[in-house]
């Protein structure tokens, strides 16, 4: 058998192949998500939708896991160049490699900020986290950061 081009049969069994483990993934992760559906009620508010908009269009979601809203639990901030800084901040949502931030004032694209992670989150030590987005949100700014380096995830 040559190492060329397989003919056109074994061309059309592979794609039959990889269109049945598709399918049968697709199915499978239906059935995770009518599960989430069921358990709505004990699960974070928006959680399901957002695991239902990763299935339906994982292209266009920017976002590579789940956000958890955390309901806003405050966090001590570290940061030179922040003006500001060591006023209120708390944790809005985070996911494995990031967290969203509430600060009292804006917090530029790449900055580095040092944070405290929440008891409640699992942690008590600082984090590196590096700026991604800041938006002005009420009273205060939204700085959305991602864990720089090899950090254990939130």
């Amino acid at each position: 058998m040559s190492s060329g081009t397989p003919p056109p049969g074994d061309r059309d069994l592979r794609a039959a192949d990889y269109e049945r483990v598709l399918g049968d993934a697709r199915a499978i992760s239906g059935k995770a998500v009518e599960r989430l559906r069921r358990l709505s009620s004990q699960l974070p508010t928006g959680l399901v939708e957002q695991v239902e908009r990763l299935r339906h269009d994982p292209a266009h979601e920017r976002r590579k896991a789940i956000r958890v809203g955390d309901g806003c639990l405050p966090v001590a901030v570290a940061a030179a160049d922040l003006p500001g800084s060591d006023g209120d901040a708390a944790v809005k949502d985070h996911c494995p490699t990031g967290l969203a931030v509430l600060l009292p004032c804006p917090a530029g694209v790449g900055t580095v900020l040092r944070l405290r992670v929440p008891e409640e989150l699992g942690g008590g030590g600082w984090v590196s986290v590096t700026v991604i987005y800041c938006r002005k949100e009420g009273e205060g700014w939204v700085a959305g950061c991602e864990l720089l380096g090899n950090q254990s995830p939130i």
